[in-house]
């Protein structure tokens, strides 16, 4: 929607939104706000009284005007949300009890923790440039901070750190910060509000666990992703690949960066036992390089451990290039620092793709004139749907104290994108809730099983010991199970609903079992 405003207006308005724009700071002149702004005749905004709250903060970091403008107020629709499934919820268990250990939760509490209360609006705006493109800014409004899902934007923005190790001639450059801890700790959180301490304990059992037959513990991993990941990819102009297989594919010939922060040392453990790697050293280069060659033209993966970051690249030639640039690197590219110099210099993630890696990719098509026809076609269909940018292509997320604020220079405006804003809407809520339920209760049920074994054992053990003591042929729970100094066993508790008191094993018992509340029968075999 576009808003016209009185000459003198306009212009009072414009000046305070240019400025909240470049310096994103508040403005505080009486009588100047959003609330002020008047369209032709007696049409204007709202009056303050009326006005969704937090309108005026998002309308500062947006443009108004342009091709495109909109606001979504969605302050507690993730609490609605909540509600109706919690009210969804109940009447389930209404007509299937044995269902409600699995279903009866604070749905809201477990929405917050995860952070789908924390965005109160989105706005998005886009401006259509005289040289072609647009101007783009989408604002995810968050007053009371980011935690859950959202905190793996990271903290405080700062200065690109990386650029200096991408060639003036990449195509594609990515850097961006990760907090990937704070979003483990979320789930963990929710594991454990869902499934109990026990649940939790066996989540992070088996994400310890994981990769342990290389020598590296997923959690580990997960621990150290805190920090910038960077990417850097440059396409060849001329010459291309084709990729080994049943069904050879020719794509353009590339050199591949990779730089992760807070992994190196983690890895390097797991990089040294491997018999598929060589392993040397320059300087405080870790080098662990293939033994065997992929027969890959061009392609000879190499990993690096520099202290605690770890270096992945298509080779060491373009490794050494990136690393070891004095001069000549994109940082210093006239074209790149233009765009950039349009969007900041400074954030928590930045995208550049030049008008080359399109172009470039375009081709493929050409390049694989021997496909099927249905995979021809759907490669077609998928190269169609990539720009033909003539321009550089730019995005920065600038993390702000209320909110994720970010500004691109692209091919087109957010019109055809505004569906991806309905990721935050209600149903979306209800479906990501659907679906992560579920995964939580076979976790918190396997947890369960694990701790009612382990009861039955304790139990089993401490009968057989007093069967043998005492010279009979069976034993009762009141006979080993108490708080005294001659019982066998300390209390058993319940983790399922489920009664140990009737228990009695004998002699040539073959098994022992409890029934759980919703009617799950676990056995420990003798």
């Amino acid at each position: 929607m576009r808003v016209r405003m009185n000459t003198k207006l306009w212009r009072m308005g414009w000046v305070l939104l240019v400025v909240a724009a470049g310096c994103h700071k508040e403005n505080k002149t009486a009588g100047t706000g959003p609330s002020q702004l008047a369209l032709p005749g007696a049409v204007q905004l709202v009056p303050a009284t009326e006005q969704s709250r937090h309108f005026e903060a998002v309308s500062r970091q947006l443009e108004l005007g342009g091709t495109l403008y909109g606001y979504v107020d969605i302050d507690g629709d993730a609490l609605k949300a909540a509600a109706g499934i919690k009210a969804m919820t109940n009447q389930i268990v209404a007509t299937q009890p044995k269902l409600g250990m699995y279903l009866e939760r604070d749905y809201a509490a477990l929405f917050t923790e995860l952070g789908f209360n924390d965005v109160k609006a989105i706005g998005f705006s886009s401006v259509a440039q005289a040289g072609g493109g647009f101007r783009n800014r989408t604002f995810f409004y968050t007053p009371d901070g980011r935690r859950g899902l959202l905190a793996i934007v990271g903290g405080p923005p700062a200065a690109f750190l990386n650029t200096h190790l991408a060639p003036a001639d990449a195509d594609f450059y990515s850097e961006s910060e990760m907090d990937v801890p704070a979003v483990y700790a979320a789930i963990k959180s929710v594991v454990t509000q869902v499934g109990g301490a026990p649940a939790a304990d066996a989540f992070e059992a088996k994400i310890k666990s994981a990769g342990a037959q290389a020598g590296i513990s997923a959690l580990d991993v997960i621990q150290g992703l805190k920090g910038r990941m960077t990417t850097v990819l440059r396409l060849d102009p001329e010459h291309n690949i084709t990729l080994p297989g049943t069904a050879p594919f020719t794509v353009p010939a590339f050199s591949l960066l990779l730089d992760i922060d807070g992994i190196g040392q983690t890895v390097e453990g797991a990089l040294a036992k491997l018999p598929v790697f060589a392993p040397s050293q320059e300087g405080t280069l870790h080098f662990y390089s293939l033994v065997v060659p992929l027969p890959i033209e061009g392609v000879q993966p190499v990993l690096v451990v520099d202290g605690s970051t770890l270096y992945v690249a298509t080779t060491k030639q373009f490794l050494d290039e990136c690393l070891h640039r004095k001069t000549g690197g994109l940082d210093q590219d006239p074209e790149f620092k233009r765009v950039l110099a349009a969007v900041g210099p400074e954030g928590n993630g930045l995208t550049y793709i030049s008008p080359h890696f399109f172009a470039r990719l375009h081709q493929i098509g050409e390049l694989n004139p021997q496909l099927a026809p249905d995979t021809k076609r759907g490669l077609d269909f998928i190269l169609q749907k990539l720009p033909s940018s003539k321009q550089p292509l730019i995005t920065v997320r600038i993390n702000q104290p209320d909110g994720i604020l970010v500004r691109s220079f692209w091919d087109r405006s957010l019109k055809q994108d505004v569906a991806m804003v309905g990721f935050y809407n209600p149903v979306t809520v209800g479906l990501v809730a659907a679906m992560a339920i579920p995964a939580f209760n076979k976790v918190r049920a396997t947890s369960q099983q694990k701790a009612i074994t382990n009861n039955l054992r304790q139990f089993a053990s401490g009968g057989q010991q007093f069967m043998l003591e005492k010279g009979v042929d069976h034993a009762t729970y009141s006979d080993i199970v108490g708080t005294g100094p001659d019982n066998y066993v300390r209390p058993l508790v319940p983790v399922a609903g489920e009664d140990y008191t009737h228990l009695v094993i004998h002699l040539n018992d073959p098994v022992l079992s409890v029934t759980t509340a919703d009617g799950r029968v676990i056995e420990f075999r003798l």
